[in-house]
């Protein structure tokens, strides 16, 4: 089996590994969801040096103030994580960059799609298009970084 072939299945394996990660957590009833976030917040609260000595009060309005960012950020990140995959992947057949970006930006955008729909599903959960461009946009983030690191390893390789 040559170099591509041996890439292209390890990295639809991580794709495959990737997507029930998002699966998972998508499965998780709001109140499993709210304690993992919690935990996460928690700990931001209490290792940043700016926070940590504040009043139990004062912490607390600042955890309300970040539930929203940090949930979004996790979206954005782990679609991002898709999103190089995708492209790393796509990378592996013959085809050109544009079709490669817009391909690897489909797949991520319709399986955000799904997972919103499938959220509807879950007890305390909802579909939201919001998450779709949050998900859309951390996949488009991912493809760009690596498609421009490949275009400075092909120009440094030369």
């Amino acid at each position: 089996m040559n170099k591509k072939v041996v890439a292209r299945i390890i990295l639809i394996i991580l794709i495959i590994l990737n997507c029930i990660f998002i699966f998972k957590f998508s499965s998780e009833k709001s109140e499993k969801s709210d304690v993992r976030s919690g935990r996460v917040i928690q700990a931001i609260v209490e290792l940043n040096p700016k926070t940590k000595n504040l009043s139990d009060e004062e912490k607390e309005k600042i955890k309300e103030d970040i539930v929203m960012p940090v949930r979004k950020t996790a979206h954005f990140t782990i679609y991002m994580s898709l999103g190089m995959l995708l492209f790393l992947c796509s990378k592996t057949f013959n085809a050109e960059d544009k079709k490669n970006v817009l391909g690897s930006l489909t797949i991520a955008f319709l399986y955000a799609c799904t997972d919103e729909i499938h959220q509807m599903f879950v007890s305390g959960r909802s579909g939201e298009f919001r998450d779709v461009c949050i998900d859309s946009c951390g996949a488009l983030f991912g493809i760009l970084i690596v498609f421009f690191l490949w275009k400075i390893v092909k120009k440094i390789s030369k």
